[in-house]
């Protein structure tokens, strides 16, 4: 029989190793918001005093406008990088991955962004319009969405409530690419943005984001929730038991 001591050292290892094998894959930055929180993330200058909110609710990010007019509701949340990550202003070819839940077939819920300038906020931008089934991918000069915007192409995809689908923003060279659930929509030509970081973008409706995922050469090796969710570690620890 198994001593309690020798119990919580196999916890242990098990828990460790599912970190190492999650951190270990090479070029990809993951933040599933597991942890409860967001850090690293910081909202951008436009409207960054206003009273939306941005929580983490059951491991999903959640955007919530608070009923404010579409021009003060609009927002960021750009990651600028912490103790774990600090080239985020290097970042250059790199596929930035985002599941998204509507919660409203209504245009304006947001998307992603890609190549963001932290000085200036140039981006790539992939906006969703449930409300007419359509995608579309600009490029942006600035922070605001509506100043300067070109449109580098669109598409039509098939709106969803309360159901994540996957958004794929691709930036290799000049080659910008968008899918959506794996399907490749949208495809353009384009060199003005050369690097930057990441953002989640929000107009006026109700989103949640989750499984935020960067690949790329330059794209560090981390997990920002390297946790074992409760019912995993109960399956551990019900294991571990079994052979007691």
């Amino acid at each position: 029989m198994l001593s309690k001591l020798h119990i919580f050292w196999r916890i242990f290892l098990v828990f460790n190793f599912s970190i190492i094998t999650t951190v270990g894959l090479a070029g990809t930055f993951l933040d599933d918001f597991n942890d409860g929180d967001y850090d690293g993330w910081k909202r951008s200058p436009q409207n960054e005093k206003s009273n939306v909110s941005w929580t983490v609710v059951k491991g999903e990010l959640k955007f919530d406008p608070k009923n404010l007019p579409w021009d003060q509701a609009i927002s960021q949340l750009n990651f600028v990088g912490n103790q774990k990550v600090s080239n985020v202003k290097d970042w250059t070819d790199y596929d930035l991955e985002v599941d998204i839940k509507h919660t409203e077939l209504a245009n304006w819920p947001g998307g992603i962004r890609a190549r963001v300038d932290l000085d200036v906020g140039g981006h790539y931008a992939v906006w969703l319009y449930p409300g007419d089934n359509s995608i579309k991918l600009y490029k942006n000069p600035g922070w605001d969405i509506n100043t300067g915007l070109v449109t580098l192409g669109q598409n039509t995809y098939k709106a969803e409530v309360e159901k994540f689908h996957t958004v794929k923003l691709s930036c290799q060279g000049d080659t910008i690419k968008v899918f959506y659930d794996g399907k490749e929509l949208i495809s353009a030509k384009d060199s003005e943005h050369k690097k930057g970081t990441i953002a989640l973008c929000v107009q006026d409706k109700i989103v949640y984001f989750d499984n935020v995922k960067v690949t790329g050469p330059n794209i560090p090796n981390v997990n920002m929730s390297p946790v074992i969710s409760k019912g995993k570690l109960a399956y551990v620890w019900g294991g571990i038991k079994n052979k007691i």
